[in-house]
């Protein structure tokens, strides 16, 4: 799209309302509401986890990615702030610390919320278990917190449940089970989607019983749709059907799932977040906040093949007019999904977020 940089300032002059409105201050809650936010998942949530894992990809630690986070790298997959680092603001919370960057004394001093998520990661076991933490392997991280270092803040066992009951759990998983060499060989779409639910739902179960209660959970994004693939596809930016149908069969049960855990388990409570249907609906509305390449990523080796940036690569100036930066959102498309999910039952059911957090 041929639109050059005076148009875009001048739109986005007529725009800053809206997106000034997103970000105001009225839409945020005291942290009495909600005392902490424990992170599980993968890359859309991973805040630097993946540093401390000694491996030679490292993931984001290295520039361009947190360009404009400072300047500076820290294991967040996008430009700047992740969703859960929106989250945080709005819940007038500390941005979470990755669990693998704090030694066992700051482990035991932490009561705001800790990130297990990891890049890569999956529901399974067995998804990409030697390069990140899988979900099983965060839960077992989370154990111990429970455990081992949250009793030497809460030395009362009924001061820790209420703060854990009254916390809130955020997970984002499911994506890259679906890049794993066991979908491929599953017998049928249908199996494989269930498969994952139901060792979704035993993880929830499990959270429950370490005193989880009140739950943010996201579908599956567009994987079909993301710029590494969009980009081999006729014509360029399509999106590959065929491997969204497959996720879409998982994303439309979820949410039976996360109701039948909600009529099993006193006091269960969740939103759903719809991120898929929000990253497909940008795909043609995302002019209404400024941003007008939905397919092309900040970081352009994503559609030479590369997986990631390359390091020191230099991503494109205008960050804020990409929905992507490389295959993961961009922070302008992290924070309007946030916000949304806060004020819109369309995107987060059966409620807004505003009201779980109330809850």
């Amino acid at each position: 799209m041929n639109i050059n940089y005076l148009t875009i300032s001048f739109l986005l002059t007529l725009l800053l309302p809206l997106i000034s409105g997103l970000s105001s201050n009225h839409l945020k809650c005291s942290s009495k509401n909600i005392p902490a936010m424990y992170v599980f998942g993968d890359s859309l949530f991973e805040n630097g986890n993946s540093c401390h894992l000694g491996l030679p990809s490292n993931e984001a630690c290295f520039l361009p990615y947190g360009i404009d986070f400072g300047g500076k790298p820290t294991g967040r997959c996008t430009n700047g702030k992740t969703m859960a680092d929106y989250l945080a603001i709005l819940l007038r919370l500390p941005f979470p610390s990755p669990y693998l960057g704090l030694s066992k004394h700051q482990r035991s001093k932490i009561t705001r919320g800790i990130t297990y998520a990891s890049a890569g990661s999956g529901i399974l076991q067995e998804t990409n278990n030697e390069t990140s933490l899988t979900l099983p392997t965060q839960l077992k991280h989370f154990k111990r917190t429970v455990q081992n270092d949250l009793p030497k803040m809460f030395k009362e066992h009924v001061l820790l449940e209420r703060h854990l009951s009254e916390s809130l759990f955020v997970i984002n998983a499911g994506v890259n089970d679906y890049g794993q060499t066991i979908n491929k060989i599953f017998p049928s779409t249908r199996s494989f989607a269930l498969l994952l639910l139901k060792e979704f739902s035993r993880h929830l179960q499990e959270l429950y019983i370490l005193g989880a209660r009140k739950f943010l959970v996201n579908n599956i994004p567009p994987a079909g749709c993301f710029p590494s693939i969009a980009a081999h596809m006729t014509p360029k930016g399509n999106c590959n059907e065929t491997l969204n149908k497959k996720i879409n069969f998982y994303n439309k049960r979820l949410l039976g799932v996360l109701y039948q855990l909600q009529s099993q388990l006193p006091g269960f409570i969740f939103v759903h977040a719809d991120l898929n249907g929000f990253l497909v609906e940008m795909r043609t509305t995302a002019h209404k906040y400024g941003i007008f390449d939905t397919w092309k990523p900040c970081c352009h080796n994503i559609i030479d093949g590369d997986p990631r940036c390359r390091r020191d690569v230099i991503p494109c100036a205008d960050r804020n007019t990409h929905l992507y930066f490389d295959d993961h959102p961009s922070q302008i498309t992290n924070n309007i999904y946030v916000k949304r999910c806060f004020q819109e039952a369309t995107i987060c059911r059966p409620s807004d977020l505003k009201h779980l957090v109330y809850a």
